[in-house]
């Protein structure tokens, strides 16, 4: 069962022209569905500055945190950079190595094995700051939950710098600064940052202090826009701004990292946040998932081209490894849901011996999009269980899991996004206590759901209509790719597979026709009769280049067909 929904609030609108410009009827309707609803907003939203980017002084703890590393710099402190092991940590890490040793800062970095000491500061972590005779710890993208670590470090005489993003606790660690835009006390303007972010807005201020140039910083949005787009931050205001902008940066990048990644995956085409997202963010990911994540940092650290094509190639083979055992996974909870009729669950919890914890995350959000269920997948233990949970819109699986905090060792995350920790014993009681905190919520959240702007018809694909919508990008949460409804369309040409599972065909209506592909829709072949076949379908547009010639395919997302 799923719901086709429209998100048209705009009655009628008509063509605008900015600077000179005429903006089609069609874009400015989706502009203004979506808030951008005056003409220097729409401008802003297709032009993005980064002269606009809030103040990082309204971040709390910001001037302090900035402070005590000019202290360090001053003093010739070791500084000791701990991330987190995906994409997010990763490169927020790699920012602020870069230019702390560029800074001629003493640097490490520490990223903790998330087999083997799991989610967050590590105490591993905290030794090595120790080891390596480091008095300050600069955490990214984690931290703000780790109050027994950072009392630790405060033991062994580290003073430890919370960059954060992840949503506080009522009770914080007590570091020497917590940066966190999500603070209750917070007056910073935008709430969303990614980790790496967060990062950058502290050497924004850092620079700043130094007097030194900040368009320096602007050729490392590169590293701002991967971790950004991959962990899956709302692409609208800052963080649409500084993705826009470092998706520009990556294929001119001179980092030898993005170059041999992008000649790993031979990507020579104007990039998307799809690309990240999906072809260059997986590879990142994959050796963080399977072992640690010291390979990602090296890429993109290491000034030796011959190195970081190797490493290149090396998170390639982890990402198709990653993929055999998602896909062994996938089948094996399918399976577990069916048997124990679990999609009459709310709120789906299974677990399994064997599951590997580096891959449960992707499968629970494969689950949790096809089931439209929010979806909590357990690698267990001898006696404990540690899972990782993917939610849908309008539930927070946070708030759900605090909700159940009683039943559970440790957990931290995001609405749609967290991990936890809890005993074997529990996971019976776990699943019905957060079954019925989900009873809370209306019904409809658990119903699977299909947006699209509005109707429009073959006729109104005009070239100036495919033109803007390119301006839309980077598209993903809160700012999707436009999709529409196209009714009663002529199946035409003929079907046929490509690939393993996708389906190809044209669509026409009033003599209007243009090629059309479904992605992972081969079976639909079966119902198809050339000529005789109309469809009702929710299809984006896209470019397709071929031979120098640009050609428009409409890509349908769902479909069916018209008796």
């Amino acid at each position: 069962m799923s719901e086709w929904l429209s998100r048209n609030k705009v009655v009628e609108t008509g063509d605008i022209e900015i600077r000179g410009k005429i903006i089609p009827s069609i874009i400015v309707q989706i502009l203004k569905n979506r808030g951008y609803d005056t003409p220097q907003k729409i401008e802003e939203f297709f032009a993005p500055s980064l002269n606009n980017l809030g103040n990082p002084l309204l971040i709390p703890d910001m001037v302090k945190a900035v402070e005590r590393i000019l202290q360090a710099m001053k003093n010739k402190e070791r500084i000791l950079i701990h991330g987190d092991y995906d994409t997010d940590g990763v490169t927020g890490v790699a920012l602020i190595v870069r230019n702390f040793r560029k800074l001629g800062i003493e640097a490490e970095y520490y990223i903790p094995h998330r087999l083997v000491e799991g989610y967050g500061v590590s105490k591993a972590g905290i030794d090595y700051a120790v080891n390596c005779r480091c008095s300050l710890m600069i955490t990214v993208d984690c931290g703000i939950t780790a109050m027994n670590e950072i009392a630790y470090a405060q033991n062994k005489k580290i003073d430890v710098i919370v960059l954060d993003h992840h949503k506080p606790r009522e009770v914080l660690p007590e570091a020497y600064a917590v940066v966190n835009p999500k603070l209750p006390q917070s007056e910073y303007p935008f709430k969303d940052l990614a980790g790496v972010g967060v990062a950058y807005k502290m050497l924004f201020v850092l620079f700043d202090k130094l007097n030194l140039p900040n368009e320096e910083l602007y050729e490392d949005l590169d590293l701002v826009a991967l971790g950004s787009v991959v962990d899956v931050v709302p692409l609208i205001d800052e963080n649409r701004c500084l993705v826009k902008h470092g998706i520009k940066k990556i294929i001119k990048s001179k980092k030898l990292g993005f170059k041999a990644i992008l000649e790993e995956t031979a990507l020579k085409t104007e990039l998307t946040a799809y690309h990240l997202g999906f072809i260059i963010g997986p590879r990142i990911n994959a050796c963080g998932r399977l072992r640690d994540a010291k390979e990602a940092i090296e890429l993109f650290l290491t000034k030796d081209k011959s190195y970081a094509l190797r490493l290149a190639k090396s998170l390639s083979e982890d990402n198709r490894r990653r993929q055999e055992i998602e896909d062994a996974i996938l089948m094996g909870a399918k399976e577990l849901i069916e048997e124990e009729n679990l999609i009459k669950d709310r709120v789906i919890v299974i677990g399994k011996e064997g599951w590997h914890e580096g891959v449960i995350g992707i499968v629970a959000s494969r689950i949790a999009e096809e089931y439209a269920k929010p979806t909590i997948l357990l690698s267990l233990k001898v006696d404990t269980a540690k899972g990782s949970a993917r939610s849908v819109p309008g539930f927070d699986i946070c708030e759900a899991l605090n909700a159940v905090s009683d039943l559970l060792e440790k957990f931290g995350g995001h609405k749609q996004a967290a991990g936890m920790e809890l005993k074997k014993e529990n996971i019976n009681m776990f699943r019905a206590k957060i079954n019925d905190f989900a009873k809370n919520f209306d019904e409809k959240i658990f119903i699977k759901k299909h947006y699209y702007e509005f109707k429009l018809d073959l006729k109104d694909i005009t070239d100036d209509v495919v033109h803007f919508l390119k301006y839309f990008e980077p598209t993903g949460t809160e700012n999707p790719q436009p999709t529409f409804l196209g009714e009663d369309l002529e199946v035409v040409g003929v079907p046929r597979i490509v690939g393993e599972e996708h389906l190809k065909f044209a669509l026409r209506k009033e003599k209007k026709v243009f090629e059309a592909i479904a992605y992972g829709k081969a079976e639909n072949i079966l119902n198809m009769e050339v000529g005789k076949t109309r469809i009702n379908c929710l299809y984006s547009i896209s470019e397709d280049s071929l031979i120098g010639k640009r050609k428009v395919i409409l890509k349908v997302k769902e479909m069916e067909k018209i008796e």
